[in-house]
């Protein structure tokens, strides 16, 4: 007892007894998976878990010709089919009332990779993971592809996604052909020249149009980049893009706003990735790391007020300990997702993107600065991260949102489920909305509707097109869900 008594007085000790202690606390962290899907009792949900919804039954796909008659049948019966993949839209896409949904998870066979064409062609349930991990060998990689690696490819091209790549445009560019069935029971053999604009429908088309059966996308040299950090003043980011975008080294590229109440609004920080001039053809794909130490630090943030500062520096640590590292294209494209996992009963954190004109950010960023409350720490609604992307202008879906050169503001918010906690987070995010509009931007489909019918219209002026051609393709409304019940009827 009096040698413990004495160790307890040494510095060193004290010191590894604390470290052991945080070990401890952080191995404990509990990696939760949130709940969300389709439940045996006939509810549905997606990852919001927002809007549940009675539906009539889910069929696992697995061949076209069961989707054919499935469709075919929905046509006589006057049914209503959703498209599901991994449901992570928020906004209802996935399933409807009393609808039948089809789960196109099973429908995910890589169906062909062409090493000289640099081509893969892949059934619409696959996840980009899939895909990385068959042309991974090759030396290939995608042209465009979402951060993150979970989502299944159908998913991605129905809501046009984009990434950190800055030079292939939007994903529905990286298209070379594809099949689909349409809402009549048609199956279609789709090319870039498709004369009746069905490809104009189907991708950025929210599953209104008919099934992506499978797709052939380009693809490219799965090079090595280096990475290249730097802290940044928010003014000057505008000019800091610019030089990225003439700078043809730079393949990929994307930034974070600081929303700590000590530099909120004020600080950046930009990451880009150079390329090497090598390519890769043996780095296997990275697993995720660190997940515990992530999500404690994002957990602290997530606090508001002081520890949502010392999150900002924990954040600045970790960007300066990857600078002048090197990094394949495919695993710079597959960025951790485990950590972001938010299960606290009674809350719920959601995803929005707005997207403003690239000249137009610094102005945006005043305007903000007077909207939002630079320390949420006491209050309901909070903004938890904020990162940037740039999305080049989508001249080939019929709902773009990048109208001409943009730049996606990807925001991580979180409130409360009460009644009027959902309504105040509802005004905050139509206000955020109006700013946007004002200078000229748009805001994201995929996400949970606080929008509403007015700022739809005024974002997605194509809307009108977009409805009569969802008439005359699809007279018995075969495909429909709740996003298309909240905007279009």
């Amino acid at each position: 007892m009096k040698g413990i008594t004495k160790f307890m007085k040494k510095p060193w000790f004290l010191g590894i007894l604390v470290f052991a202690m945080a070990i401890l606390v952080i191995w404990n962290i509990p990696i939760e998976k949130r709940k969300y899907g389709f439940s045996q009792s006939g509810l549905a949900t997606d990852y919001t878990g927002l809007l549940p919804e009675r539906i009539e039954k889910v069929v696992n796909v697995h061949n076209r010709n069961e989707l054919q008659r499935i469709v075919q049948e929905a046509n006589k019966k006057g049914k209503h089919i959703s498209i599901a993949g991994l449901q992570h839209s928020q906004g209802g896409h996935t399933y409807y009332k009393d609808g039948i949904v089809l789960d196109m998870r099973g429908f995910n066979r890589i169906v062909e990779i062409n090493k000289q064409a640099k081509i893969v062609r892949v059934e619409s349930g696959a996840s980009w993971e899939d895909v990385q991990e068959a042309v991974t060998p090759y030396g290939l990689a995608l042209q465009v592809t979402q951060s993150q690696s979970i989502f299944t490819i159908g998913g991605s091209l129905s809501v046009n996604a984009h990434g950190r790549d800055i030079r292939f445009g939007p994903m529905a560019e990286t298209v070379r052909e594809m099949t689909v069935l349409t809402p009549t029971g048609e199956i279609k053999q789709l090319t870039r020249d498709d004369t009746e604009e069905w490809t104009t429908y189907i991708l950025g088309g929210y599953g209104l149009f008919g099934v992506i059966l499978d797709v052939t996308l380009n693809l490219t040299e799965n090079e090595v980049y280096t990475i290249h950090t730097k802290k940044i003043e928010t003014e000057k980011y505008e000019s800091y893009l610019h030089r990225v975008l003439e700078n043809q080294n730079i393949a990929m590229h994307y930034a974070r706003i600081s929303v700590a109440p000590g530099t909120f609004l004020d600080e950046m920080y930009v990451i880009d990735y150079n390329k090497t001039k090598k390519q890769d053809k043996t780095t296997s794909l990275k697993e995720e790391e660190g997940v515990r130490v992530s999500k404690f630090a994002l957990d602290l943030g997530r606090k508001g007020g002081k520890l949502e500062d010392l999150f900002w520096e924990a954040q600045r640590l970790y960007i300066n300990s990857i600078d002048g590292k090197t990094i394949t294209r495919n695993n710079a494209m597959r960025s951790e997702s485990t950590f972001m996992e938010f299960t606290t009963p009674g809350r719920v954190e959601v995803l929005q993107e707005f997207f403003i004109p690239v000249d137009s950010y610094e102005e945006y960023m005043q305007s903000l600065k007077d909207l939002l409350p630079h320390n949420d720490q006491d209050e309901d609604f909070k903004v938890h991260n904020i990162t940037v992307r740039y999305a080049a202008k989508d001249n080939m879906t019929s709902l773009p949102y990048a109208k001409e050169d943009m730049l996606g503001l990807v925001i991580l918010v979180q409130h409360g489920l009460k009644e009027k906690e959902i309504a105040h987070a509802k005004t905050m995010i139509q206000k955020w909305t109006d700013v946007t509009l004002q200078y000229g931007g748009t805001y994201y489909l995929p996400y949970y509707p606080y929008q509403t019918k007015e700022q739809f219209k005024e974002s997605y002026p194509n809307w009108k097109s977009f409805k009569k051609q969802k008439a005359e393709r699809d007279p018995n409304e075969v495909f429909v869900n709740l996003f298309y019940d909240h905007y279009m009827k």
